[in-house]
């Protein structure tokens, strides 16, 4: 990750708290009002005793009563059965999609399965500790639904692109976006990560509905909290990588390669030492697939 100068982007305004700080590939936030407090996410399955010692410990006795889902990928959601067992009061908050994904047999194995890859690359290497029954949406939101938490509110962004249920959440009345990976994923001033493994049209409309939004502040996910002025900047960022990113792979599909020959192109021009600390290879390979295959339509 590159720096912001002089800036924390870790740093967020009081009552919102990280609570994986140094777990790697994993984000959770934690939101709290007068009333009610949410968590932004969950972070991985392998790491979840230390969200929770992480979270009761911001808490401070007080209950969970929200956990927003951004979307239901296993690297934000992996500790979500954990996380539901531990604080039964809280609700699953996330798209119709989201509640579908998670009804499925086949998708909870994958989950499971890339949990496990996780816990073998950074945890204590017990695969038997990953589970991903318990999954779960207990209140299905849509474009601009809100959620009160006393003080503060959650506005909630329909944002697909990504994945067809990723959500982006506004705090207000701060002016905070968390922003969902279908609008890419901050890697530093002026470098992006594109994340589209859904559809690019469907990106797109996600960044323009964020960026008419206006928020103040936009937080990355797997990067933090972006300084003010970068607002606007960042969705031009984002943009521009969506635009390389598309030339680059319809002119794999142009070259006529095979998919084994695209992958091992892609891994040999992205698959780096520093993204192996924060994603494992299989997950990489599973995005990397998935990306093939929302831009070949446009290679012909």
């Amino acid at each position: 990750m590159i720096e912001f100068p002089g800036y924390d982007r870790r740093e967020y305004p009081e009552g919102i708290y990280m609570v994986t700080e140094g777990q790697r590939g994993a984000d959770a936030t934690l939101i709290t009002g007068s009333s009610a407090a949410a968590l932004y996410d969950c972070g991985m399955a392998y790491a979840y005793k230390e969200t929770i010692r992480s979270l009761r410990e911001k808490l401070d006795g007080r209950p969970l009563d929200y956990i927003l889902v951004s979307h239901s990928h296993y690297d934000h959601i992996g500790a979500l059965p954990y996380l539901l067992e531990e604080f039964p009061e809280a609700k699953a908050v996330g798209s119709e999609y989201a509640k579908y994904v998670f009804s499925r047999p086949g998708a909870r194995e994958l989950i499971r399965k890339l949990g496990v890859a996780a816990e073998m690359h950074y945890g204590s290497g017990d695969p038997g500790k990953i589970k991903a029954d318990g999954l779960r949406i207990d209140i299905v939101v849509r474009d601009y639904d809100e959620i009160d938490l006393g003080g503060r509110k959650i506005v909630c962004l329909e944002t697909p692109g990504h994945t067809n249920c990723c959500m982006s959440f506004a705090v207000e009345p701060d002016g905070i976006l968390f922003a969902s990976e279908s609008t890419g994923v901050c890697t530093g001033p002026g470098e992006c990560n594109t994340a589209i493994l859904k559809d690019f049209d469907e990106s797109m409309d996600s960044m323009r509905k964020c960026r008419d939004y206006g928020a103040k502040r936009i937080v990355s996910a797997h990067y933090g909290i972006t300084p003010e002025w970068y607002s606007e900047e960042y969705f031009d960022v984002f943009r521009k990588a969506a635009e390389e990113e598309k030339e680059y792979v319809t002119g794999l599909w142009r070259e006529g390669l095979s998919e084994e020959e695209m992958l091992k192109r892609a891994t040999e021009d992205a698959f780096s030492e520093e993204r192996a600390g924060n994603q494992p290879y299989e997950a990489f390979l599973e995005n990397a697939k998935a990306v093939l295959k929302v831009y070949k339509k446009y290679a012909v």
